[in-house]
């Protein structure tokens, strides 16, 4: 339940930024709006385009807004939509373009259209961003065709072609910097994983160390306190590799890292999708079962020890095979993490006491552990 409320809030984090995007968008078509209005009071632009603009960008507008509102935007490969807000908006400047009486006032839409491009630097790559410039510079070679063929007295080609040279110019020169921030930005953000992953992985084993072990288990705990009482419980195992020093000083430290990661990588493979395992220290780990009750929590941890034991290390000698010992406990509401640690590690060391290979399980509300 709470990983859905995790997930749920994430997406409405990102819906909002994808909102605040595009109301930067539709302020960028505010500023057309004004250009277009402009023209028409100078007598530059009939009434009827002026109200077939305003009525194709308001409907674009609110279909964009819609598919983000209704989050029918997650089911596109782009959910910020970003190529389709930067070319849907042109469609209408680019009718309005034909319209316009004096060659000159296009500049102002060339210039919106470009200031539009940058939006591309949030997700698009740099041959996107090449593709889209492509296609806005099409779009407006297609404008001058047209103008061509069916009101040549709108358009001055020696004029024109310098400012088609410019235009594209201006418009490969963006793109490549933009897609240039946008791969610096890609970057950081995979060396800000990489980062994370130092912080929270142990790095012989690759599972979560013990920093990112106690704050799992303190999550835990408390979504345990806010859930209401059922049958379910939380269960905690502290795990032991037995023999582990002998391996050490008999076969070298390389021999015994390799078994470490043996041993980890078996163990993540054994949990289920809730369970977490990670590195205490040395050749300790620890497990949570989240939502198992003792017996449960019995059963998962034994399935960890047989996979132990059954692993084949061909670094060990003879077919030497590896066991671990573990103490399995359950968490007492109210009680401190420490508690609850300590209490599995009393559980483990009974377990090495009592010949290794084992499983000592604790109830906090028994006096008596037993011994499987």
């Amino acid at each position: 339940m709470e990983s859905n409320t995790h997930t749920d809030e994430t997406i409405k984090s990102f819906q909002q930024l994808r909102l605040r995007r595009m109301l930067w968008g539709f302020t960028a078509q505010l500023l057309t709006i004004f250009i277009v209005v402009a023209l028409f009071s100078y007598g530059m632009l009939p009434s009827w385009v002026v109200g077939v603009y305003l009525s194709v960008t308001l409907l674009a507008s609110s279909g964009f807004l819609i598919l983000l509102k209704t989050n029918t935007n997650l089911r596109f490969k782009d959910p910020s939509m970003t190529a389709g807000q930067i070319l849907v908006p042109l469609l209408p400047s680019i009718f309005v373009m034909f319209f316009v009486t004096d060659p000159q006032a296009r500049t102002a839409f060339m210039l919106t259209a470009t200031s539009g491009l940058v939006f591309g630097m949030f997700a698009l790559t740099r041959s996107g961003m090449l593709i889209l410039s492509m296609l806005i510079a099409g779009a407006y070679l297609l404008l001058l065709v047209s103008l061509t063929l069916f009101a040549p007295q709108r358009i001055n080609w020696q004029v024109e072609s310098v400012m088609v040279f410019s235009y594209f110019a201006v418009l490969v020169t963006i793109s490549y910097l933009t897609s240039f921030i946008a791969g610096m930005r890609r970057k950081l953000r995979e060396q800000n994983h990489r980062l994370e992953q130092l912080v929270i992985r142990d790095p012989l084993t690759e599972l979560p160390n013990r920093r990112c072990l106690m704050e799992r288990l303190t999550s835990e705990m408390s979504r345990f306190e806010r859930r209401t009482p059922e049958p379910s419980s939380l269960c905690i195992s502290m795990l032991d590799v037995d023999h582990f020093k002998r391996i050490n000083d008999m076969l070298g430290h390389d021999v015994g890292d390799t078994v470490l990661r043996r041993i980890s990588e078996t163990l993540s493979n054994a949990l289920r999708k809730s369970d977490f395992v990670g590195r205490f220290g040395g050749e300790e780990f620890v497990v949570i079962l989240p939502e198992s009750s003792l017996e449960q929590a019995e059963q998962s941890v034994k399935r960890l020890q047989d996979a132990v034991a059954a692993l084949e290390i061909p670094e060990l000698p003879n077919g030497q095979r590896v066991t671990v010992s573990q103490g399995l406990t359950r968490y007492y509401p109210g009680e401190r993490i420490e508690q609850t640690l300590k209490r599995a590690d009393e559980a483990l060391y009974r377990a090495k006491a009592a010949g290794r290979n084992c499983i000592i399980v604790v109830d906090p509300d028994d006096e008596d552990p037993f011994l499987n």
